[in-house]
């Protein structure tokens, strides 16, 4: 109305107050269908059944430090969904990010100790398929899967208050008072998703966009904080901002927007939906001129909850770097949707993160005797494979332009008859690899399976450890897991040269191996170098073809010309062209061509094949190294 003035959405004024136009409203309708067909909606279920177990295990928590019985039964519990799935943009196949508030006599020990156990008393085993408690990650979590959906909990206590009843409003500021960083974290998932819904002026609009967003990343593998790239927060905030930019826009046109204007924002200009409220509760608040942790960031967005966080305050150089060459190629193809030359699927197309993007990669394997313990390994390693890769990146003398982590790890079965089979799992070997049907004869034919993961079965069916000589092994078969992560090295261009990646190498296992939740006599994480030919079939989906090795022209024998070192550039390991080092990763094993090995310091040096032609000058090489990384502890 005139006199009236107009709603401003965001710290800025709009950049454009069009309605949607009939055109408009027929690509929404098509960007509609097409996530339709991706099978991107749909309505999950189990908020009753959690918020009881959630009551009992803090009744049974209060009444393990022995308090009244009264305060006991009325401590209370609830559960709170955060994410995707309290913004309304969830999946069939996401997580539901949930958190477990409770009273002040409740600590983060009682649980990890009590909420396990509980939920699996309360809870018919055959409807738990996965329960992996990761104790050590940023965010303490539990990873679990619940009649068949995927379920993050986290947990917050509660220090002003010595019950939680379901009246608890966590936009109330008094719930944070007195909250430690972990705390703060945890509550503030819910208390974010509950501010970005009341700061788009279309929810229906920035679903749809969000949706499409979640979609997009997640097909072209730039999606996740814990692998260095926007979580689903942060991705949803950026879709926002854009959403305040042009508030009476449709979900199709947000999005033609956002690749645009995120690949010409001013990083590191936050992405900000309001303005930082002020600290007035003595909590830090993100601020770069203060702060340099802040100053670091590289891409930040900012959450509108009190007090605001960086939520993208893992993104690295390289998956910066990635995420911009995204921005552009989207940009690009949703303008040709626009014009009528391409499709919503052309946007949604696979990555080529394995079929085209690097030539080497770092296989991270996660190794574990039980299926319960590569769970348990694989959250702790993935909450590490990051640093890994920042370490990388961010070691000047280490040769490598950028190292991009891949957002999933694939989860393997093999089946061994000795040691020796055991270690060349443990080094990558695919060689005693189950596929899904074998794994599922494997069970149907081994009841104790499901029971013994990773016991040695005997041909008559009896279960012993799997710890054993060699020569106590004969005839048995050994069950054992693995989870690996893919880390793609991009080399800078230039002449051919060393890649020293030992210090980084050995602080991510030294990382892993230091955690409480690591058992030394089950479990073992080793960082193995893979050419792109030699990845395994499994991490390539149907119709994608695997690189194959480049085969060299033979010179003339005539000929005394030799190709300058320089023009080489890095070639095959083995080859004469290529040097790369690993530190802390491999057991005691004796010399074989194309590693040094030395049990006493769990090390290993790929080498090219001029190089292992004078081993003797390996030796003295690799033993100087040897004694710096001694020094470096």
């Amino acid at each position: 109305m005139d006199g009236q003035k107009k709603k401003q959405w965001g710290v800025t004024n709009p950049i454009s107050e069009a309605h949607p136009s009939s055109s408009d409203l027929a690509l929404n309708d098509s960007l509609i269908e097409a996530l339709k067909a991706q099978n991107n909606f749909e309505t999950p279920e189990g908020q009753n059944r959690r918020d009881k177990v959630v009551e009992e295990f803090v009744r049974r928590a209060c009444k393990a430090k022995r308090l009244p019985a009264s305060a006991a039964d009325n401590a209370g519990g609830c559960i709170f969904t955060f994410g995707s799935y309290n913004l309304g943009v969830h999946g069939p196949t996401s997580d539901i990010d949930t958190l477990c508030v409770v009273p002040k006599h409740i600590n983060m020990e009682d649980f990890f100790a009590h909420f396990p156990p509980t939920f699996k008393e309360m809870t018919n085993e055959e409807d738990i398929t996965e329960f992996n408690p990761v104790s050590e990650a940023y965010v303490p979590i539990i990873k679990m899967e619940y009649l068949g959906v995927s379920i993050d909990l986290i947990f917050a206590s509660l220090p002003t208050r010595s019950s939680v009843t379901s009246e608890l409003k966590l936009t109330d500021k008094d719930v944070i008072r007195g909250l430690d960083d972990t705390g703060m974290r945890s509550v503030n998932g819910t208390r974010v998703s509950n501010e970005l819904r009341e700061l788009v002026p279309q929810i229906k609009a920035f679903r749809h966009a969000t949706r499409a967003i979640k979609l997009w990343s997640n097909q072209r593998a730039i999606y996740g904080a814990v692998f260095g790239f926007p979580g689903g927060v942060a991705w949803a905030i950026m879709v926002a901002r854009i959403c305040q930019l042009y508030p009476f826009a449709c979900g199709a046109t947000v999005l033609m927007k956002f690749f645009n204007l995120m690949m010409k924002w001013p990083w590191p200009r936050p992405v900000m939906l309001k303005t930082i409220e002020e600290s007035s509760l003595g909590l830090k608040v993100w601020n770069p001129q203060l702060y340099n942790g802040d100053r670091a960031h590289l891409m930040p967005v900012i959450t509108p909850a009190f007090p605001s966080m960086c939520s993208t305050h893992t993104i690295m150089q390289g998956t910066m770097q990635v995420m911009m060459q995204e921005f552009k190629r989207a940009d690009e193809i949703v303008g040709a949707i626009h014009a009528g030359k391409k499709s919503w699927s052309d946007l949604f197309e696979r990555h080529t993160f394995f079929t085209k993007d690097h030539k080497y990669y770092l296989s991270v394997i996660a190794f574990a005797q039980t299926k319960d313990g590569r769970e348990k390994l694989k959250g702790l390693v993935q909450s590490k494979v990051r640093l890994l890769a920042k370490g990388i990146e961010e070691g000047g003398e280490v040769g490598v332009e950028s190292a991009r982590p891949y957002i999933k790890a694939f989860e393997r079965v093999h089946r061994c008859k000795n040691q020796d089979e055991i270690d060349r799992v443990k080094q990558g070997s695919m060689a005693y690899y189950l596929d899904a049907v074998e794994v599922a004869k494997l069970a149907a034919s081994n009841p104790a399976l499901e029971v013994t993961n990773g016991a040695i079965v005997t041909t008559n069916g009896a279960v012993t450890d799997i710890v054993k000589k060699d020569e106590e092994m004969e005839d048995r078969e050994i069950i054992v897991y693995t989870s690996v992560f893919y880390i793609g090295l991009t080399l800078p261009p230039g002449p051919a040269r060393s890649i020293d990646i030992s210090f980084p190498v050995a602080d991510f296992v030294r990382f892993v191996k230091g955690a409480t939740d690591f058992d030394e006599n089950s479990m073992e994480v080793r960082v193995v170098h893979t050419r792109n030919h030699d990845l395994p079939a499994d991490v390539f989906q149907p119709g994608e073809t695997r690189p194959e090795k480049k085969k060299k022209e033979k010179k003339e024998k005539k000929s005394s010309a030799k190709r300058p070192y320089a023009e080489a550039g890095l070639d095959d390991v083995g080859s004469d062209n290529c040097s790369i080092y690993m530190l802390a990763v491999c057991p005691s094993r004796a010399w074989t061509p194309g590693f040094q090995a030395d049990g006493d310091a769990h090390a290993y040096r790929i080498v090219s094949k001029k190089q292992r032609n004078s081993a003797d000058q390996i030796s003295m090489e690799w033993h100087l190294r040897h004694a710096h990384s001694r020094l470096l502890g």
